[in-house]
Parts: C-alpha cells; structure tokens; sequence
C-alpha cells in the first residue's frame, strides 16, 4: 500500500511540475536576471514611455492594463490607439512606481526601466506574485534585442521579425553613408537640451551620427553625457549641428550667436533639430532607426537624392503602428 502511494504521489507531482513548466518561460532580461513569466501574457503594465513604444510596434497595445505618466498623452499614442487615454497610470521613471497601483491592476507582466532601482522595485513586485522584466535599449543594437525579447515574452515572436526586417531595411539603404571613407564624413555635433550639452562614446546618438556619415568629436573625449566649453565647440568647429526634440531654445535665434559665427555649422546654416511632431526620433525607440535616415539626408543629401524620404516612413509606421506616416501627422494636425 505505501509503496502504491509513493507512486501516485511521485505521478501527481511529475504532473503538477509539468504544468507548471508548460504554463511559464524562462527568459535573459537585458538586466542580465534569468526570469520565469508566463506563458500566456493578457495584462501588461509599462512603466516608461521606450517600453509603450515597443508594445505598440509589437501591435499588443489592447494588452495595457496601465502605462506610465506620460504615454496616455502621447500624440503617437492616442492616435493609433485612442483608449490609451483611459489607462491607469502607474508612476514615471523620474518619480518612482506605486507598487499598490501596479499590484491592483494585476498585470501578468510588468516592464521595467533601465535604472538602479529597477532590480528593488522588480523584487518588491515579484514577491507579490508579479512578473517583471527589464529593457535597456540604449543603443541600436539594444532597441533590436529589446523588440526580440518582448516579442518572445509576449509570444509575437514572427511580429517581432517583422519590425526588426524594418530595422534591417533602413541599416541596407545608409550603408553608403556608414561606409564612407573618413575624409568624407561629417563632423556632426549633438546638442541635447541645451547647445553644450553633448554626449560621447557608448550612447545611442553617437551610432546615429556614425551610420549616417559623422563623426561625433565628443565621442573622442568621455562617454555618456558630458558638458563642453562654447570654446571646445568653436574648437571642434562641426559641419552639421542636430539637436535633440527637447533642446531649449530657437535656431533661428542661435543662429545670431556672435561668438559662433566662425562655426561651419553656423556658416553654412547646418542646424537642424530631430523632428519630434509625433515621437522623437533620437529616443531609444523604434523610430529612432527612421531618425538615422533622416539624420543621413541632411548630412549627406547628395547620397540619398533617390530616396523619397516620406515613402519610407509611410512605411515603417505603416509596417509598425498600421497607420501610414503621413495620415498620423494629419491626425494630430501637422
């Protein structure tokens, strides 16, 4: 009798660890955490803006239970998706999540931002029973490894190649300008918030400038976001200047900066900011892919005068979001 006990009890928990298995995958999030998540996602919660993005170009928008802060105004957001509106939002990265808002929403999966207390707050959320994952998609590279893991997490893993063949698509046509000899780059100088704020070496907008024929100078000095002198930029002397979609202040009116007007980018009106009308383009998201190109046609626009810069975005938004580039800009007015 025992023994056909200790069968049936041995049988029952075979079964019991099967299932359990059956119902959940084990994944590498970009935090380096080995993670189990269900098989079977239905309710997601983001909590910043990049990691909305990425489900919006997975086409799983209708999975949001909540979203951050900022993406239920997103213009980008409320057009495809109007009901994004109406979503409870569950905190920022700047001001920190509500655990309990998180919790009452009883997500299946929580996406987490690159950030030191992103591990605490995964853990304090996995302890109630909610599964997190962590993206980084802080480079090129980066954004493609986080649309690959979400479309596994997810299980939309053939969408997910479908926006990556995007990707894919857009790196063949700047080839010519990410293969240029030295000579015939650019020398390209990022502006972030304010003109003298830059970044270096290891972020996502130094690739930028680098696929679309630059040199970024920062790059040769620190990496990350530095902060330079008005007599380092004179020095570095750039051809082209891009701004970030949140710089400060006008070009037209930085253009009558004294001091600067030996620049070659202030000479030859070579200062341009990121088009920002629907979503940044020198973000870590999707489109930033788009904002190379973009970039690329002002560096280089002898290179790219058979492009139909507008085809290809119609394109790409229409590939990711269902919408062509051009109806969503006259959605929002523009």
């Amino acid at each position: 009798m025992k023994r056909g006990s200790s069968f049936f009890l041995i049988l029952f928990l075979l079964t019991f660890t099967y299932v359990l298995f059956a119902n959940t995958i084990t994944v590498t999030d970009m935090a380096g955490r080995e993670v189990t998540i269900p098989s079977n996602i239905e309710r997601i919660v983001t909590t910043y803006k990049p990691a909305t993005q990425f489900v919006f170009a997975l086409n799983a928008q209708e999975m949001l239970a909540g979203v951050d802060n900022t993406s239920t105004r997103e213009k980008l957001f409320t057009s495809i998706y109007p009901e994004v509106e109406l979503l409870v939002e569950v905190g920022s990265k700047r001001e920190g999540i509500n655990i309990e808002t998180v919790a009452s929403l009883n997500p299946d999966l929580v996406i987490l931002f690159p950030h030191n207390q992103a591990e605490f707050t995964a853990s304090k959320l996995e302890t109630l029973g909610i599964s997190t994952i962590i993206i980084n998609p802080e480079s090129l590279e980066e954004i493609r490894e986080t649309n690959r893991l979400l479309g596994k997490v997810l299980g939309l893993e053939d969408r997910a190649e479908i926006v990556d063949n995007q990707f894919d698509n857009i790196l063949k046509l700047l080839e010519k300008s990410k293969n240029l000899p030295d000579n015939q780059k650019k020398i390209v100088y990022f502006a972030n918030s304010q003109l003298l704020d830059t970044v270096g070496k290891d972020m996502m907008q130094t690739d930028m400038i680098e696929w679309a024929g630059g040199i970024n100078p920062a790059a040769q000095t620190d990496a990350g976001f530095i902060k330079i002198s008005p007599e380092q930029l004179i020095a570095w002397n750039p051809d082209v200047i891009v701004t970030s979609q949140t710089f400060q202040g006008d070009i037209e009116e930085l253009y009558k900066e004294e001091k600067y007007q030996n620049v070659n980018a202030f000479k030859n009106k070579q200062i341009y900011r990121f088009p920002s009308e629907l979503e940044p383009w020198d973000y870590p998201n999707p489109s930033s892919y788009l904002g190379m190109l973009w970039l690329a046609t002002k560096i280089h626009p002898e290179l790219f005068s058979d492009i139909d810069f507008n085809k290809v975005a119609d394109e790409f938004y229409y590939t990711l979001y269902g919408v062509s580039y051009i109806e969503l800009l006259s959605k929002i007015g523009n």
